[in-house]
């Protein structure tokens, strides 16, 4: 299966192509933090282009719904449908901190820090497949956690996104729409509110 993965949820923009049993993947580096909307594109081309396919030879999309930035959620997610209404591809809901923790084992929780004293924070039983919560949490709240906590920087590696994707298309974990994972109000939301 031809997977063309989507993350733009973090600082680094990272979009991977899983075609042929090669991994093809391309990111933004540090410089291109605020330019994933002018880069996703052209990335997804080179990829296509280094695999000998096009972008009709695309089965499916996967793509980072978030936790994570919002406008870096709104522009992966508004190409992931284009790109998927284009060529019938199927899609694939991706969660930042679900994707983090693909692979290991046991009872633990990964975190995001979002604002200086608060995380995104999801708990998992098992594996990443058993995820028990996810929700906007307190510094005090997740080191209250009695399991281990993985702190994730913001940006998937090329490799644990695309081994990700493969993952949950074996599962058959295909959506019929993406939806965008906010677990807090948008700036915008907290002034409109007087907060």
């Amino acid at each position: 299966m031809n997977i063309l993965s989507l993350d733009c949820a973090g600082k680094i923009l990272t979009v991977t192509l899983t075609a042929g049993g090669k991994l093809y993947s391309a990111n933004s580096g540090e410089a291109g933090s605020k330019r994933h909307n002018s880069l996703i594109l052209p990335f997804a081309d080179e990829l296509l282009t280094k695999a000998g396919i096009t972008v009709r030879d695309i089965d499916a999309i996967a793509c980072v719904v978030g936790p994570g930035s919002f406008t870096g959620i709104r522009i992966g997610v508004s190409t992931a449908h284009a790109l998927a209404r284009a060529t019938r591809a199927k899609l694939i809901s991706v969660n930042t901190l679900q994707a983090r923790g693909f692979g290991i084992k046991g009872d633990f929780a990964v975190a995001l820090q979002c604002r200086p004293t608060e995380s995104y924070a999801a708990t998992f039983k098992g594996d990443c497949f058993n995820m028990t919560s996810c929700k906007a949490s307190g510094e005090d709240e997740i080191a209250a956690l009695n399991m281990r906590v993985i702190r994730h920087e913001g940006s998937l590696t090329a490799e644990n996104l695309a081994d990700f994707a493969r993952a949950l298309a074996e599962k058959g974990q295909f959506v019929a729409s993406l939806s965008p994972l906010y677990l807090k109000k948008s700036q915008a939301e907290r002034l409109a509110d007087g907060e």
